[in-house]
């Protein structure tokens, strides 16, 4: 068994030695108040074999993961509600299959998500749990109607750009794979700023498109229009259509593959060519701490001794609220 300190033993010494030692004080000038200091100097105690927290450690376990570093660049932007994929789905059903078929192929790996929409934000930073960036896949939504100051494709270029650098600087012996889900389409009016600038960084991956030359409606998200198809200004349902030449661009600049995506079942094909996944070495493999926590055994009493604790204050205070009453009105 050994100590996990849940504050630092500079502050533990002090406080609670100043509190035992008031209790103890106490218990012997208020020989009247003897069984209430006595409690009080148990919760005292009790309350420092939390702060202590022992513990018995489990065998090290050893977490092991393969050479890559995935990154996902995701469109929120309002045109993804379209509803031109595979039939009439919203195009981000088709985004939610392929993130989840590239987890698929990369099993093991690191992931990381960054979106956009009106704001570019890293929405989960690397990390070998595919458990959190699948439960973000589940609960992908676009931005809110409301809220939409226009699109343009490259608003994710500065947060991908540190992302990937600084994967390359911390984990050099590791692939970097950067995967585009977006439809292309730029509704502010702004040329986009080019993506060669990271093709250094980048070993693989894909520009994945969505949506149609025809297009399809969208439906507003949140607001008082939530759920209702979005009208261009003449009244009718507006159209998004997917800019095919602007992904192709992103996917030219990166140096990877452009896969226009309509269908679920259609394999992600050539984005990972010269890409060879394989465990990291040994020695650069993490050791993960696992232990038993006791401190829940010190827990039990100290809340019975807190509840004690408030019970004798809720009897006494209206017993001294009415002395004092009754010798105000003596007075």
């Amino acid at each position: 068994m050994r100590l996990e300190l849940l504050m630092p033993l500079w502050a533990i010494i002090p406080l609670f030695g100043a509190m035992l030692a008031l209790c103890v004080v106490l218990l012997v000038r208020r020989p009247r108040q003897r069984l209430a200091w006595v409690r009080r100097a148990l919760m005292v105690l009790l309350l420092l074999v939390v702060a202590l927290r022992p513990v018995t450690p489990l065998e090290t376990e050893q977490t092991e993961r393969m050479n890559a570093n995935v990154f996902f660049v995701v469109d929120r932007t309002g045109s993804m509600n379209a509803e031109d994929y595979d039939g009439d789905q919203p195009r981000l059903e088709g985004v939610k299959a392929d993130m989840d078929r590239v987890m698929g192929m990369t099993e093991g790996s690191r992931y990381s998500i960054i979106a956009f929409d009106s704001t570019a934000t890293s929405q989960l930073p690397l990390t070998t749990d595919a458990g959190a960036a699948r439960a973000w896949v589940d609960t992908l939504t676009t931005e809110s109607t409301a809220y939409s100051q226009g699109s343009n494709v490259d608003r994710p270029l500065t947060t991908l750009l540190t992302e990937i650098s600084e994967a390359k600087r911390e984990d050099p012996e590791s692939s970097v794979l950067v995967y585009f889900l977006s439809d292309g389409e730029n509704t502010d009016g702004e040329e986009s700023e080019p993506f060669s600038q990271a093709a250094g960084f980048v070993d693989g991956g894909a520009v994945l498109g969505y949506g149609t030359a025809e297009g399809g409606p969208m439906k507003a998200q949140g607001g008082e229009t939530d759920g209702e198809y979005i009208q261009d200004a003449d009244g009718q349902q507006a159209l998004s259509m997917i800019d095919e030449g602007q992904l192709e661009t992103i996917a030219g600049q990166l140096g990877v593959p452009y896969l226009h995506r309509t269908d679920p079942e259609e394999p992600i094909e050539g984005t990972m060519e010269g890409i060879t996944l394989r465990p990291v070495p040994t020695e650069s493999s993490r050791d993960v701490a696992s232990f038993d926590d006791w401190y829940w055994v010190a827990s039990i009493p100290l809340a019975a001794l807190l509840i004690w604790e408030l019970g004798e204050l809720t009897y006494r205070l209206p017993r001294r609220l009415d002395r004092h009453d009754l010798r105000g009105a003596q007075r």
